[in-house]
């Protein structure tokens, strides 16, 4: 039976945004970005003057929308060095902004319009992401949400030592 979700207060660890990119053999594979601290969904519209004999007021525009997000920089991510080479190569990508409580999505082919690196003495290396959505959006339902960030070396939850197989953050 599904658990009722009545009343529900999402806090921002229920959210998780997920990249398609090509994997060493060129087949297209969804990744977590390793240790995701932010991100944002806007849905903005232009607005159109109407003033007529008849009536006055505003109409809708162009509606865009757009898909921000942000981390650390994790050693072994894979999404740094595919967001950089897609931004430079002007190729779209495909963005999920997933409900985790849910398994619901929304994804689309989205233009990386900037790609931030932050690299400030005595912080973590961090990277920020500004996407906007090409078209309209699509929705599914995830069966599987690829796993985060590895454990740290040395964490012996399982008997094997080898860091874990996903973090808690990602």
């Amino acid at each position: 039976m599904a658990e009722d979700l009545t009343g529900y207060k999402y806090k921002g660890e229920d959210r998780v945004f997920l990249v398609e990119v090509e994997d060493e053999l060129g087949a297209k594979v969804l990744i977590r970005p390793f240790d995701q601290t932010g991100g944002s969904h806007t849905i903005e519209a232009d607005e159109l003057e109407v003033s007529t004999k008849d009536r006055q007021g505003t109409d809708y525009g162009d509606v865009t929308e757009s898909r921000s997000f942000e981390g650390e920089i994790v050693h072994g991510d894979v999404f740094i060095d595919a967001i950089k080479d897609k931004m430079r190569n002007k190729e779209f990508v495909k963005i999920y902004d997933v409900d985790l409580i849910t398994n619901k999505a929304e994804y689309g082919m989205h233009m990386i319009t900037s790609f931030d690196m932050s690299f400030d003495h005595g912080d973590f290396a961090t990277y920020s992401l500004d996407a906007n959505l090409f078209g309209k959006p699509c929705k599914t339902t995830l069966t599987e949400i690829p796993e985060g960030a590895p454990g740290l070396a040395g964490m012996d939850c399982d008997g094997n030592d080898d860091g874990g197989t996903g973090g808690v953050e990602g």
